[in-house]
């Protein structure tokens, strides 16, 4: 299920600021996996076509052509394809995403999105996921299995998507009881790191609801360790993993958070994560895990509660004590 194939064709349509302009400027500023000589020599051999006709460095685009691009000898980064099935009927499923797999394509993975693994196992070429999830972060995401459920249910998900709860795994003595954060957050434009989140006055509104499960004791990965569980009230970008570093309790595994992103930089920069790079974040994969859904689809009486406990293997390993 996991592989690519050797041949992949990409389609886009061209957007109306690029009507009368050369085509070649239009795949530069869009689909900046390659670079402008890259994409010169692609149109060279013939490997990109506009409305079914090969296109040349001088073609000129207008508003809504069809773009394909052929990729030859195509492979992906390697990520996790396995998942859990919760629930399902005619119209939903709520599957557990593993850690690791983007739920929507990035600059270098297109065929083994989490949503285009569902659509190929779920045979629906427009199943749509209903909710985010970040990359890094395994559980359970609710999908409509057609793209009608999703444009029907998408503006008042709130009415069928009652509540949403995750597991975190968190450096230091967590307080005994709830903990509600309201910190807002946006992103900093002075911050290397452009997507991370930070607290600031002028952010948007966020509210976490945290609450201790209990304490661990892993000194191997630190000398305190807490299981916390947070409700999402609200569900900006991040908003548990930067609610928890700004409180002080980083999520063991968390690249992005923790060390002030030092080891997100690295992969970033191209490099590859040690042996030793892993002991000091504790962690292959982030331990936050969204274990639990609270659903009313409108054609049930009462709302449902589901749970999934297929936690990354560190997790598991470290919640079972072995």
């Amino acid at each position: 299920m996991g592989k690519a194939p050797s041949d992949m064709f990409f389609e886009s349509e061209v957007r109306p600021e690029y009507e009368g302009r050369l085509l070649l400027d239009s795949l530069c500023d869009r689909f900046t996996y390659h670079s402008r000589e890259d994409w010169v020599d692609r149109l060279t051999r013939g490997l990109v076509t506009i409305n079914g006709a090969i296109a040349n460095v001088e073609t000129v685009a207008h508003r809504g052509d069809k773009v394909v691009y052929h990729v030859e000898n195509y492979s992906e980064p390697e990520v996790p394809t396995d998942f859990e099935t919760v629930f399902e009927d005619d119209e939903f499923i709520l599957v557990a995403k593993p850690a690791g797999v983007p739920v929507h394509h990035t600059g270098r993975i297109f065929y083994n999105t989490f949503a285009a693994i569902i659509r190929r196992e779920f045979d629906s070429e427009t199943a749509t996921p209903m909710h985010r999830l970040d990359r890094d972060t395994g559980g359970l995401i609710l999908f409509a299995r057609y793209g009608e459920t999703a444009a029907r249910f998408q503006k008042n998900l709130d009415r069928i998507l009652l509540r949403k709860f995750y597991l975190a795994v968190v450096r230091g003595k967590f307080p005994e009881g709830e903990v509600e954060c309201h910190m807002p957050l946006r992103e900093d434009p002075e911050d290397p790191i452009r997507l991370r989140m930070h607290h600031r006055v002028d952010g948007k509104e966020c509210f976490t609801r945290f609450k201790l499960v209990r304490h661990l004791d892993c000194p191997e990965i630190a000398p305190e360790l807490s299981l916390v569980e947070a409700e999402l009230i609200t569900g900006r970008k991040h908003q548990i993993r930067a609610h928890l570093a700004e409180m002080g309790y980083p999520i063991v595994g968390d690249r992005l958070y923790y060390r002030d992103g030092e080891f997100y930089q690295k992969l970033a920069q191209g490099g590859e994560l040690t042996d030793e790079d892993i002991k000091v974040l504790g962690a292959h994969n982030q331990m936050l895990f969204a274990y639990k859904v609270e659903l009313q689809l409108p054609y049930w009486k009462e709302p449902r509660t589901f749970e999934s406990h297929a936690y990354p293997a560190d997790m598991k390993r470290l919640l079972n004590g072995d």
